[in-house]
């Protein structure tokens, strides 16, 4: 009876190392696997600021603020390592939209900007339904929403939109004020921030999630410096 015991025991040890080896070949696999999202997601990024005005390091900037404003509202660390890779995406459907309407220095047309309004579902449609792109699709489809119901592309509100595209949301005004466009000089960190606590007529306080305008005004000194370096790199 012992030496069945002995037996059963190091057949089931061997079983235990044997799954173990499994196990650790699948998470290598997952983990190469993730990478290549990951790096996919990057590279259609560059396509779309490649093909867009010249915005300088815009994508990366989206990317490493959003998951900084994710970490701080307590966001469990797998939204903040997705918004990190996969915010710059959020203007990827802007390569459906003609170049004369992107890279027109004027005011558009109302035809005009109907059609730029729509690179949120190209961008959607774009990246598909895949879980693996799930942050990316809420991020490009919903970043234009606001908290008060007059975005688009759907004029959503409040625990409508994806907790990630409110946090798109106010990174992109952000960053798009402190940088320089054809049409329009780049803002200093301090008009910036009155113009989003403040508003202009343009933007108001009301666009963004209550929760997410306290972080960022809470943690603005941190946002300014995160931004000088990388605008810098």
């Amino acid at each position: 009876m012992a030496e069945e015991l002995v037996a059963y025991m190091q057949e089931l040890n061997a079983m235990n190392e044997e799954l173990e080896t499994s196990y650790r070949e699948i998470e290598r696999m997952s983990n190469e696997l993730e990478h290549s999202y990951i790096d996919f997601s990057m590279k259609l990024a560059r396509v779309a600021e490649g093909y867009d005005e010249n915005t300088g390091n815009h994508i990366e900037r989206v990317g490493i603020l959003a998951a900084f404003i994710a970490e701080k509202l307590g966001l469990s660390k797998k939204i903040a390592y997705y918004l990190r890779y996969h915010a710059p995406l959020h203007d990827i459907g802007k390569i459906f939209i003609p170049r004369e309407i992107l890279m027109k220095k004027g005011n558009l047309t109302k035809e005009e900007w109907g059609e730029m309004k729509k690179h949120t579902i190209y961008g959607a449609r774009l990246i598909g339904d895949s879980i693996q792109f799930e942050v990316a699709r809420n991020v490009a489809l919903y970043h234009h929403e606001n908290y008060d119901g007059t975005g688009y592309p759907y004029g959503l509100e409040k625990s409508e939109i994806p907790i990630e595209a409110m946090i798109v949301h106010i990174v992109d005004v952000y960053d798009a004020l402190r940088s320089e466009r054809p049409y329009k000089k780049s803002f200093t960190h301090e008009e910036a921030m009155k113009i989003i606590l403040e508003g202009d007529g343009r933007t108001q306080p009301s666009h963004f999630a209550p929760e997410v305008l306290e972080v960022f005004k809470r943690y603005e000194s941190e946002i300014e410096k995160l931004w000088n370096v990388i605008y810098l790199n």
